[in-house]
């Protein structure tokens, strides 16, 4: 069996644009330097903007996941005490005995299986 290397592309050129010397001033350069200033100041202040609100939404996502996250343990430590209350008594209270361990794992089963649930997405492209 032959084995096929990958096909290589050769190197982007480089671009390098010069100012054309005859090019007058206010082409080559439309803002002068208090307007270019200026326009640094206000970005530099979006840019502040941005920043605080990227950090806003970055601590109300940590609290969000910190909340979904212990819920979630809450929620599993339950349903595990379920599981284990349900096996005790299918093996004390019922009498299954050794049966109640096959039982138990039929129960998880279903309990697995139907909690998953197909979910079609359709997409509408224009």
């Amino acid at each position: 069996m032959v084995k096929r290397l990958p096909a290589t592309r050769p190197p982007m050129p480089r671009i390098i644009h010069y100012v054309d010397p005859s090019t007058p001033a206010e082409l080559a350069y439309p803002m002068n330097p208090a307007q270019l200033a200026a326009r640094q100041r206000q970005h530099d202040a979006l840019y502040a903007q941005w920043k605080a609100r990227q950090k806003a939404i970055a601590e109300r996502d940590r609290k969000v996941r910190h909340f979904w996250l212990g819920f979630g343990a809450v929620l599993g430590l339950a349903v595990l005490g379920l599981l284990i209350a349900a096996g005790w008594l299918l093996w004390t209270g019922i009498g299954l005995g050794a049966l109640a361990v096959p039982v138990l794992i039929a129960i998880i089963a279903a309990l697995a299986v139907g909690g998953h649930r197909c979910i079609t997405v359709v997409q509408h492209w224009h």
